[in-house]
C-alpha cells in the first residue's frame, strides 16, 4: 500500500490529526505558533522585564537557549522516532536555512534538534514543521518530553506485540494536557516491546514494558509500569509501580496520569521538589517516599472520579500502516567495497520474511542538509517512505527488501552514510556538549569524533571488542547516556600549574539499554586529549586478561572497575603549559581552556 492509497479518514478525536499519514502523530495548532511569534516579539521589545515570563513559555514550545547569546536550539518531538520522507526533506530545509551549524542532530531520546537558530526564525521553523505534521510543543520545559521506543517495534522477532499505537496514544494524551504544563521538573518516558527491555525503561522517569496474559482463553495485552529511574548525579533504576496495566482500555495511561499527579503534588511534601530544581526529578521523590508509599498515593489518585472517565482508545491508537515501497524492489547492483561487513553489522532480519531493518550509521548523530534530502529520496525508494530514529543516534530503515541491499548501500555511500559497525565500538555516542549547551564543560562531540577516528585506526577485529559501546557526555547531566556505556565519559575539569585542564571522568561497566539498571562505575579522571589513549589501554588489558569468551562488562565486574585506576596513572600527570600546551586546550579549540558554564534552562 502506498502512502497515497492509505486511508485519509479516521475516527475523529481532538488529539488525533484528521489526515493521518506515517509520522503524523500530533495535532498542530497554527494559533499557538502565531502566539509564540507574538510573545517572542514582545520579549524582544522588553527583554529584562519579560525574561522570567518568556523563558518557561519558550521552553514549552521546544526552543532552548544556548551558551551563545541570542542563539536557540530547537527540538522536534518524534514519538517512537517515527519520521517520513516529506518530514525528512523539511529537516533538510531547516538545516540549510535556519541552523548556523548547517546540520541537524539526532538525540539519544530520538528527537531531532537544530542549533544556532535565531529567536526571530523560530516561528518560521514551527510553521514549516506544522506543514508536515510535526511540532516542537513540550519538547523542553517541565513537561512530558518526547516518548521513546524500540525502533524495531512492529518488525522485531522478539516482541510480544507492537507497542507503537499505545505509545502514540500516551503521547497524544499528554500533549497540552493541563497536568503536564508546569510540573516540578521534566518527565521522560520509554516503551519497550518485551520480553527484552529494548528501550531502557529502568533509567526513565516512567517506563512501560509490554506483557501478555491469558484470561478466559484470550490474550490480554498490558504493561508493567516502572517509575523513578534516571542517570545524572544520582543514577537510579526505576521501581515497579504497577504490575500489569491493561492496554486496550487505556488503564496504563490512567496509571501514568496518577503518577504525574503524585509527582506534581510532590508526594504530599510541599516544596520538597520545587525548592531545589536540581533535585526535582521524580526519582528523588520515589527515593524519599519509598515505592510502597508512592504506589499507595497512585492508588488514591486512581480512586478519584477522573480516573474512571473512559478514554477513546480506538481513536487515540490510530496510526497509518507502514510497509515496503510498492513495486519491484531495486536490485541488479553489484555489491560495492565493504558491503559484506555492512550487512553483517547493520542489517537485522524482520519477522516478516524477505525484509530487513537496516540501521544507517550516523556519526555522532549529525546530518547535513544534503544528507537529509538524500535520505528522503532513499526512504521513498527503499523503505516505504519511512524511518525511525534510534537512541544510539542512528536511523533505522524498515521494510527493506533483502535483494535491495546492494543498491541501498551504494546510495547511502554516495551521501556519506554507508559506514558499517552500527552500535559497535567505533559508533560512538555524544551529546552536543560545549558546541552549544549552556551546561557543557568539555567537548563531548570532539572527543567522540577523536575516539571514532582512533578506533578505526587501531583495527580491532575481535568481535567481543567490537561490542564495547562508548558514550560521552559534556557534563554530569548525562545526555550522552554515559552511565549506561561499557566505557562512558563524563565531562569535567581540574587545575594544574595555575591553569584549568579539560578532562573526562571515565566510567566502566554500564549495562546498555537492555541492562539499563546497571550503571557504570567512575574509575579515573583523564585529560581530554589523552582519553583515546586511555581507552586503548583499557581495551588492551581486557584482551590480555579476559577468560575465553568473556565479554567486556562481565570482565570489568570480575576484576573490579576500580582496578583500572592505577593502570591509567601515566595519563594523569600534566607538564607546564609550554611543554604540554595541547593538553590545556579542548578538542577543536585553539585557545586555553576555561570552564564557561551557564545556568541550564531545564531547571528554569
Amino acid at each position: 500500500m502506498t502512502i497515497e492509497e492509505m486511508p485519509t479518514t479516521f475516527k475523529a478525536h481532538p488529539k488525533v490529526p484528521a489526515d493521518l499519514r506515517p509520522g503524523h502523530v500530533f495535532v498542530t495548532l497554527d494559533e499557538e505558533i502565531e502566539n509564540y511569534g507574538f510573545e517572542a516579539q514582545r520579549y524582544r521589545e522588553n527583554p529584562e522585564e519579560l525574561e522570567a515570563e518568556f523563558t518557561p513559555f519558550r521552553l514549552r514550545m521546544g526552543t532552548y537557549g544556548q551558551r551563545q547569546a541570542d542563539q536557540q536550539m530547537m527540538r522536534i518531538k518524534l514519538p517512537y522516532g517515527g519520521i517520513n520522507a516529506e518530514q525528512m526533506d523539511v529537516m533538510g530545509e531547516i538545516a540549510e536555512k535556519y541552523s548556523g551549524l548547517r546540520r541537524g542532530h539526532i538525540t539519544t531520546r530520538e528527537n531531532i534538534q537544530f542549533h544556532f537558530v535565531d529567536l526571530e526564525a523560530a516561528t518560521a521553523v514551527m510553521y514549516l514543521l506544522a506543514s508536515v505534521g510535526l511540532t516542537t510543543r513540550e519538547a523542553c520545559g517541565h513537561t512530558v518530553r518526547n516518548v521513546t521506543g524500540c525502533p524495531y517495534a512492529g518488525v522485531s522477532t522478539h516482541e510480544l506485540f507492537d507497542v507503537t499505537p499505545y505509545l502514540a496514544a500516551y503521547a497524544r494524551n499528554m500533549l497540552r494536557n493541563p497536568i503536564c504544563q508546569n510540573m516540578p521538573r521534566k518527565w521522560k518516558t520509554a516503551f519497550s516491546c518485551g520480553p527484552i527491555d529494548c528501550a531502557g525503561t529502568p533509567f526513565h522517569d516512567l517506563g512501560f514494558i509490554a506483557q501478555v496474559r491469558r484470561e478466559g482463553g484470550r490474550e490480554v495485552r498490558g504493561f508493567t509500569v516502572v517509575v523513578g529511574g534516571g542517570t545524572s548525579t544520582m543514577p537510579r533504576a526505576a521501581d515497579i509501580v504497577w504490575e500489569f496495566a491493561t492496554a486496550a482500555d487505556g488503564q496504563y495511561i490512567r496509571v501514568a496520569e496518577a503518577c504525574l499527579k503524585v509527582f506534581d503534588k510532590e508526594g504530599g511534601l510541599p516544596m520538597f521538589l520545587r525548592k531545589n530544581m536540581n533535585k526535582a526529578r521524580v526519582k528523588f521523590l520515589v527515593q524519599k517516599l519509598g515505592i510502597e508509599e508512592f504506589r499507595r498515593q497512585v492508588d488514591e489518585e486512581l480512586a478519584q472520579p477522573w480516573a474512571w472517565e473512559p478514554l477513546d482508545m480506538p481513536a487515540l491508537t490510530q496510526l497509518a500502516p507502514e510497509g515496503p515501497t510498492p513495486g519491484v524492489a531495486p536490485n541488479g547492483v553489484k555489491p560495492g567495497p565493504g558491503f559484506d561487513r555492512w550487512v553483517r553489522t547493520n542489517a537485522v532480519p524482520q519477522r516478516q520474511p524477505g525484509y530487513v531493518a537496516l540501521t544507517i550509521t550516523v556519526p555522532l548523530g549529525n546530518l547535513s542538509p544534503e544528507q537529509f534530502h538524500g535520505l528522503a529520496l532513499i526512504m521513498r525508494r527503499f523503505s516505504g517512505g519511512n524511518a525511525r530514529t534510534q537512541q544510539n543516534q542512528n536511523l533505522v530503515l524498515r521494510w527493506v527488501h533483502e535483494q535491495s541491499l546492494p543498491a541501498l548501500h551504494r546510495e547511502l555511500a554516495a551521501i556519506g552514510l554507508g559506514d558499517p559497525d552500527a552500535g559497535l565500538i567505533a559508533d560512538t555516542v555524544a551529546c552536543p556538549g560545549t558546541d552549544s549547551c549552556k551546561m557543557g564543560i568539555t567537548s563531548s562531540q570532539g572527543v567522540g569524533q577523536a575516539i571514532r577516528d582512533e578506533v578505526q585506526k587501531w583495527g580491532y577485529d575481535d568481535p567481543l571488542v567490537q561490542q564495547i559501546h562508548i558514550k560521552s557526555s559534556g557534563c554530569p547531566n548525562g545526555c550522552g547516556q554515559h552511565h549506561l556505556a561499557a566505557i562512558g565519559l563524563q565531562g569535567s575539569s581540574f587545575s594544574a600549574n595555575g591553569a584549568t585542564i579539560p578532562c573526562f571522568d571515565i566510567f566502566l561497566g554500564g549495562g546498555g539499554y537492555v541492562g539499563g539498571n546497571k550503571f557504570g562505575v567512575r574509575v579515573a579522571r583523564i585529560p581530554s586529549k589523552r582519553t583515546p589513549q586511555a581507552i586503548k589501554k583499557i581495551i588492551d588489558r581486557y584482551l590480555a586478561e579476559r577468560d575465553e569468551g568473556e565479554e567486556f562488562v562481565p570482565f570489568v565486574d570480575r576484576v573490579g572497575a576500580k582496578s583500572f585506576d592505577p593502570l591509567l596513572d601515566e595519563f594523569k600527570a600534566v607538564g607546564p603549559i609550554h611543554q604540554d600546551i595541547e593538553i590545556y586546550m579542548d578538542w577543536g579549540k585553539e585557545e586555553l581552556f576555561q570552564v564557561i558554564r551557564g545556568e541550564g534552562e531545564c531547571a528554569v
